[in-house]
């Protein structure tokens, strides 16, 4: 019995030796998948960029290739200068007409239109706004003037700090532009409109030139302005391309594309600085 015994442990001992190493080695080999597909996870996780002012879980459909609204950027490629010269952002009929934008409101006043219109009504109102934790009343002039040689209108609203126009035609076709005061310059603000709702074209113009505290709207110059922000909507929502560029150097802060019609006030959160 005793030689059986041995003959018995000296053939099982190899096997058990074997059959130890194997399930070593398939333990090693679970951990390292299992701590490989930790890592990947992490590293996509850090990897995939956010919009930081939309809420995170309303982007699944949202491509970031750039997003550093904090920092400098990152270099911007030609087809990307943000200039109304650039033929892969705009196209010839949106440069002609928005270059008339540029020009058009200088020399409105609440009873004088842009060329070619005349007054149709003005009224003043109030309305109130919240800044730095209080409540402001902001009082506006609202002008509308018709177009005599078409059915078209426009309504111009006077503030303190711009003016806000809105061009319709009796389809309610046409755009908003608001024209503003930054402190360091004047923003213009474009808005394709269709039946009332955003679409197509949304942009945004730094003229940079400093007009301190005597700023009037009629002495901003955007000749030389350049782009801020690039949007397009369909039907109200955002849809494709969006856009925002660094001032200071002209690098792209963001870079992302909306593969599905997306409701940016919706989804917009309040950044915390």
């Amino acid at each position: 019995m005793i030689g059986i015994r041995n003959i018995s442990e000296s053939i099982c001992r190899p096997a058990i030796h074997n059959l130890n190493m194997k399930l070593k080695h398939l333990i090693v080999s679970l951990s390292l998948i299992i701590f490989t597909e930790k890592v990947s996870s992490q590293t996509n996780k850090a990897e995939s960029l956010l919009i930081p002012f939309l809420d995170k879980e309303s982007q699944s459909n949202v491509v970031v290739n750039i997003s550093d609204i904090f920092g400098d950027g990152q270099r911007c490629p030609l087809e990307y200068t943000n200039a109304l010269s650039n033929t892969n952002l705009f196209t010839p009929e949106e440069q002609k007409l928005i270059k008339d934008v540029f020009l058009k409101y200088k020399d409105v006043t609440t009873n004088s239109g842009p060329a070619g219109t005349v007054l149709d009504g003005m009224y003043k109102t109030n309305f109130t706004i919240t800044a730095v934790g209080r409540k402001v009343e902001i009082e506006q002039w609202v002008s509308r003037f018709q177009y005599t040689n078409s059915d078209a209108h426009e309504t111009i609203y006077f503030g303190i700090g711009g003016i806000g126009a809105e061009y319709r035609t009796k389809v309610n076709d046409g755009y908003n532009a608001d024209l503003t005061c930054t402190g360091s310059g004047s923003l213009l603000q474009f808005y394709e409109v269709k039946h009332n709702l955003f679409n197509g074209l949304k942009a945004t113009f730094d003229d940079n030139l400093p007009q301190g505290t005597s700023w009037d709207y009629r002495l901003a110059d955007f000749d030389h302005g350049r782009l801020v922000e690039y949007r397009q909507y369909t039907n109200g929502m955002l849809i494709g391309k969006y856009l925002m560029w660094n001032l200071k150097n002209g690098n792209l802060m963001l870079k992302a594309e909306f593969k599905e019609p997306y409701d940016f006030e919706k989804h917009r959160v309040q950044l915390q600085l």
